[in-house]
């Protein structure tokens, strides 16, 4: 009985510590690196879905327009709608990003033919413990679903609202997912 616990002590001991690097719901099972190690990469998107509901309430009257963005690893769609009809329009886009080791980020955008490049900060926005969340100076805090070896899958919803001094409110929402690989 003795054996059996001292065999059975080391294999608990080595399940909690390799599943203690998966902090998200959708993380690897055992993911084999840190949250660190992982996060630190060539990160190139591969899709891509945004929607922002823009509602404004003036007096009795409420307006709403909807934009989405739907990419799917070449192409950008747009879509907008403001209750008068819909606008539509395509383009050649690719985002990519290096997170590096130093807490520095290198990002390149190609959008319909158009080259941008940017040096910024990044850093865990949480307690270095739990690293649920990253902050991307310049773009804001994303929530991680997915960091495995070879895919991250970020997501955030914002909540903005403003009501001016006659009482009118506008209110925008969006929600957006970003899934890369590692190039």
């Amino acid at each position: 009985m003795k054996t059996k616990t001292l065999f059975l002590l080391p294999a608990v001991m080595l399940l909690f510590s390799v599943s203690s690097c998966k902090k998200g719901a959708n993380d690897p099972a055992f993911p084999f690196s840190s949250r660190d190690a992982r996060i630190t990469a060539d990160w190139v998107l591969n899709s891509l879905n945004q929607t922002t509901v823009h509602t404004e309430t003036v007096g009795d009257n409420t307006y709403t327009s909807t934009t989405t963005y739907v990419f799917d690893g070449t192409t950008m769609k747009k879509s907008s709608e403001n209750g008068f009809g819909t606008q539509e329009e395509s383009y050649p886009y690719s985002y990519e990003i290096i997170i590096n080791e130093d807490g520095t980020y290198n990002e390149t955008v190609n959008e319909d033919g158009e080259k941008t490049e940017k040096t910024d900060y990044w850093f865990w926005a949480n307690s270095d413990k739990s690293k649920i969340a990253i902050t991307f100076d310049g773009i804001g805090t994303f929530m991680i679903d997915r960091l495995a070896k070879d895919e991250l899958v970020l997501f955030r919803s914002i909540v903005s609202s403003n009501t001016d001094t006659d009482g009118n409110t506008t209110v925008d929402k969006t929600d957006i997912t970003m899934i890369f690989s590692k190039k």
